[in-house]
Protein backbone atom coordinates (compact mmCIF):
# COMPACT_ATOMS: atom_id res chain seq x y z
CA UNK A 1 0.00 0.00 0.00
CA UNK A 2 2.38 2.68 -1.18
CA UNK A 3 0.43 4.76 -3.69
CA UNK A 4 -1.20 7.93 -2.40
CA UNK A 5 -4.43 9.72 -3.13
CA UNK A 6 -6.36 12.59 -1.56
CA UNK A 7 -9.50 11.63 0.30
CA UNK A 8 -11.84 14.61 0.40
CA UNK A 9 -14.41 14.84 3.15
CA UNK A 10 -17.96 16.02 2.78
CA UNK A 11 -18.82 19.22 4.61
CA UNK A 12 -16.44 21.41 6.57
CA UNK A 13 -13.01 22.46 5.28
CA UNK A 14 -11.59 20.40 2.43
CA UNK A 15 -9.40 17.65 3.80
CA UNK A 16 -8.00 14.22 3.16
CA UNK A 17 -7.01 11.31 5.41
CA UNK A 18 -3.51 10.04 6.01
CA UNK A 19 -2.61 6.95 7.99
CA UNK A 20 0.39 6.47 10.28
CA UNK A 21 1.36 3.00 11.38
CA UNK A 22 1.32 1.72 14.94
CA UNK A 23 3.88 -0.99 15.64
CA UNK A 24 4.80 -3.54 18.26
CA UNK A 25 7.72 -1.88 20.07
CA UNK A 26 9.72 -5.11 20.22
CA UNK A 27 9.10 -6.85 16.89
CA UNK A 28 8.27 -3.60 15.00
CA UNK A 29 5.46 -5.44 13.23
CA UNK A 30 2.54 -3.20 12.22
CA UNK A 31 -0.48 -3.69 14.49
CA UNK A 32 -2.66 -0.89 13.12
CA UNK A 33 -2.93 2.66 11.83
CA UNK A 34 -4.02 6.02 13.18
CA UNK A 35 -6.23 8.06 10.84
CA UNK A 36 -5.03 11.66 10.61
CA UNK A 37 -6.73 14.59 8.87
CA UNK A 38 -4.76 16.87 6.58
CA UNK A 39 -6.35 20.08 5.31
CA UNK A 40 -6.11 21.46 1.78
CA UNK A 41 -5.42 25.00 3.04
CA UNK A 42 -2.23 23.84 4.76
CA UNK A 43 -3.43 24.90 8.22
CA UNK A 44 -2.46 22.45 10.97
CA UNK A 45 -5.24 20.11 12.20
CA UNK A 46 -4.87 21.39 15.77
CA UNK A 47 -5.50 24.93 14.55
CA UNK A 48 -8.61 23.90 12.61
CA UNK A 49 -9.91 22.10 15.69
CA UNK A 50 -9.13 25.07 17.95
CA UNK A 51 -11.00 27.40 15.59
CA UNK A 52 -13.97 25.04 15.50
CA UNK A 53 -13.98 24.80 19.30
CA UNK A 54 -13.97 28.60 19.64
CA UNK A 55 -16.86 28.87 17.17
CA UNK A 56 -18.89 26.13 18.89
CA UNK A 57 -18.48 23.77 15.91
CA UNK A 58 -16.00 21.23 17.30
CA UNK A 59 -18.43 18.31 17.32
CA UNK A 60 -19.54 19.09 13.77
CA UNK A 61 -15.96 19.15 12.47
CA UNK A 62 -14.88 16.06 14.39
CA UNK A 63 -17.85 14.05 13.11
CA UNK A 64 -17.04 15.11 9.55
CA UNK A 65 -13.42 14.03 9.97
CA UNK A 66 -14.48 10.74 11.57
CA UNK A 67 -16.79 9.93 8.65
CA UNK A 68 -13.93 10.62 6.24
CA UNK A 69 -11.59 8.39 8.28
CA UNK A 70 -14.07 5.50 8.30
CA UNK A 71 -14.58 5.78 4.55
CA UNK A 72 -10.84 5.95 3.87
CA UNK A 73 -10.16 2.96 6.12
CA UNK A 74 -11.45 0.49 3.54
CA UNK A 75 -7.88 0.33 2.17
CA UNK A 76 -6.52 -0.91 5.52
CA UNK A 77 -6.54 -4.72 5.98
CA UNK A 78 -9.46 -5.68 8.20
CA UNK A 79 -7.28 -7.55 10.68
CA UNK A 80 -5.49 -4.32 11.64
CA UNK A 81 -6.62 -1.76 14.20
CA UNK A 82 -7.67 1.68 12.95
CA UNK A 83 -7.79 4.51 15.49
CA UNK A 84 -9.68 7.79 15.10
CA UNK A 85 -9.34 10.95 17.21
CA UNK A 86 -12.31 12.53 18.98
CA UNK A 87 -13.15 14.64 22.01
CA UNK A 88 -15.27 13.36 24.87
CA UNK A 89 -18.30 15.41 23.79
CA UNK A 90 -18.16 13.99 20.27
CA UNK A 91 -17.83 10.42 21.54
CA UNK A 92 -20.91 11.01 23.70
CA UNK A 93 -22.99 12.40 20.82
CA UNK A 94 -25.85 10.41 19.29
CA UNK A 95 -24.49 11.16 15.79
CA UNK A 96 -21.71 8.66 16.41
CA UNK A 97 -24.16 5.76 16.75
CA UNK A 98 -23.68 3.30 13.90
CA UNK A 99 -20.73 5.17 12.39
CA UNK A 100 -18.15 2.43 13.02
CA UNK A 101 -18.92 -0.57 10.79
CA UNK A 102 -18.31 -4.12 11.90
CA UNK A 103 -15.60 -6.36 10.54
CA UNK A 104 -12.55 -4.65 12.03
CA UNK A 105 -11.15 -3.39 15.33
CA UNK A 106 -11.66 0.32 15.90
CA UNK A 107 -10.04 2.55 18.47
CA UNK A 108 -11.21 5.96 19.66
CA UNK A 109 -8.37 8.24 20.74
CA UNK A 110 -9.60 10.62 23.42
CA UNK A 111 -8.30 14.13 22.72
CA UNK A 112 -6.08 15.53 25.45
CA UNK A 113 -8.12 18.75 25.49
CA UNK A 114 -11.26 16.89 26.62
CA UNK A 115 -13.09 17.45 29.86
CA UNK A 116 -14.03 14.11 31.43
CA UNK A 117 -16.43 13.00 34.14
CA UNK A 118 -15.37 10.41 36.73
CA UNK A 119 -18.59 8.38 36.41
CA UNK A 120 -17.32 5.91 33.80
CA UNK A 121 -19.95 6.90 31.20
CA UNK A 122 -17.33 7.62 28.53
CA UNK A 123 -15.70 4.23 29.04
CA UNK A 124 -19.06 2.46 28.78
CA UNK A 125 -19.94 4.47 25.68
CA UNK A 126 -16.81 3.33 23.85
CA UNK A 127 -17.38 -0.27 24.95
CA UNK A 128 -20.91 -0.09 23.52
CA UNK A 129 -19.36 0.58 20.11
CA UNK A 130 -17.17 -2.51 20.50
CA UNK A 131 -14.18 -0.17 20.17
CA UNK A 132 -10.98 0.28 22.15
CA UNK A 133 -10.50 3.44 24.23
CA UNK A 134 -7.13 5.15 23.90
CA UNK A 135 -5.90 8.13 25.89
CA UNK A 136 -4.08 10.34 23.38
CA UNK A 137 -0.98 12.41 24.18
CA UNK A 138 -0.78 11.37 27.84
CA UNK A 139 1.43 13.87 29.63
CA UNK A 140 0.12 16.76 27.51
CA UNK A 141 -2.52 19.33 28.54
CA UNK A 142 -5.32 17.65 30.55
CA UNK A 143 -4.27 14.05 29.80
CA UNK A 144 -2.64 13.27 33.13
CA UNK A 145 -1.90 10.08 35.01
CA UNK A 146 -5.21 10.42 36.90
CA UNK A 147 -7.07 9.91 33.63
CA UNK A 148 -5.71 6.38 33.45
CA UNK A 149 -7.29 5.25 36.71
CA UNK A 150 -10.56 7.07 35.94
CA UNK A 151 -11.03 5.90 32.35
CA UNK A 152 -9.30 2.49 32.44
CA UNK A 153 -8.46 2.59 28.72
CA UNK A 154 -7.12 -0.27 26.65
CA UNK A 155 -4.16 1.78 25.41
CA UNK A 156 -2.34 4.82 26.81
CA UNK A 157 -0.48 6.82 24.15
CA UNK A 158 2.38 8.60 25.89
CA UNK A 159 3.12 12.04 24.45
CA UNK A 160 6.37 12.50 22.57
CA UNK A 161 7.44 15.25 25.00
CA UNK A 162 7.57 12.65 27.78
CA UNK A 163 9.38 10.13 25.57
CA UNK A 164 11.96 12.62 24.34
CA UNK A 165 12.63 14.01 27.82
CA UNK A 166 13.23 10.48 29.13
CA UNK A 167 15.83 10.00 26.40
CA UNK A 168 17.60 13.30 27.09
CA UNK A 169 17.60 13.37 30.89
CA UNK A 170 17.81 10.41 33.23
CA UNK A 171 15.77 12.28 35.85
CA UNK A 172 12.90 12.64 33.36
CA UNK A 173 12.72 8.87 32.97
CA UNK A 174 10.71 8.78 36.20
CA UNK A 175 7.67 10.39 34.52
CA UNK A 176 7.77 7.82 31.71
CA UNK A 177 7.98 5.00 34.25
CA UNK A 178 5.00 6.48 36.14
CA UNK A 179 2.81 6.36 33.05
CA UNK A 180 3.85 2.78 32.37
CA UNK A 181 3.17 1.74 35.98
CA UNK A 182 -0.24 3.47 36.09
CA UNK A 183 -1.21 1.78 32.83
CA UNK A 184 -0.23 -1.65 34.09
CA UNK A 185 -2.33 -1.14 37.21
CA UNK A 186 -5.50 -0.97 35.09
CA UNK A 187 -4.41 -3.58 32.54
CA UNK A 188 -3.78 -1.04 29.77
CA UNK A 189 -1.12 -1.33 27.09
CA UNK A 190 1.22 1.59 26.46
CA UNK A 191 2.23 3.25 23.19
CA UNK A 192 5.11 5.70 22.82
CA UNK A 193 4.52 8.58 20.41
CA UNK A 194 7.20 10.44 18.47
CA UNK A 195 9.73 7.60 18.17
CA UNK A 196 12.26 8.84 15.64
CA UNK A 197 15.65 7.34 16.50
CA UNK A 198 17.34 4.17 17.68
CA UNK A 199 17.82 5.86 21.07
CA UNK A 200 14.08 6.50 21.37
CA UNK A 201 13.36 2.88 20.44
CA UNK A 202 15.85 1.54 22.96
CA UNK A 203 14.59 3.67 25.84
CA UNK A 204 10.93 2.75 25.30
CA UNK A 205 11.64 -0.97 25.08
CA UNK A 206 13.76 -0.77 28.25
CA UNK A 207 10.81 0.97 29.92
CA UNK A 208 8.52 -1.92 28.98
CA UNK A 209 6.34 0.02 26.54
CA UNK A 210 4.26 -2.22 24.30
CA UNK A 211 3.66 -0.24 21.11
CA UNK A 212 5.21 2.68 19.25
CA UNK A 213 4.48 5.30 16.61
CA UNK A 214 6.72 7.81 14.89
CA UNK A 215 8.82 8.70 11.89
CA UNK A 216 11.22 5.83 12.63
CA UNK A 217 8.52 3.44 11.46
CA UNK A 218 6.90 5.52 8.73
CA UNK A 219 5.51 8.93 7.84
CA UNK A 220 1.75 9.53 7.67
CA UNK A 221 0.57 8.78 4.13
CA UNK A 222 -2.64 8.54 2.11
CA UNK A 223 -3.13 5.05 0.74
CA UNK A 224 -4.87 4.02 -2.45
CA UNK A 225 -6.65 0.69 -2.78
Amino acid sequence: MTSMTAHEGTGGPEHHIHFQCLVDAHSENVIGYEALARFADGVAPDEHLARARAAGRLRELELTLMRSAVEASHVIPSDLLVTINASATTIASAELDGMLPGGRRWGLELAETSEIDPDGALRRRVADFGALLLIDDAGSQHACIEWISILRPEIVKIDKSVVWAACDRRAARRQLDQFVAASRQVGAKTLAEGVESDLHARVITEAGIDYAQGFRYGLPAAFAA
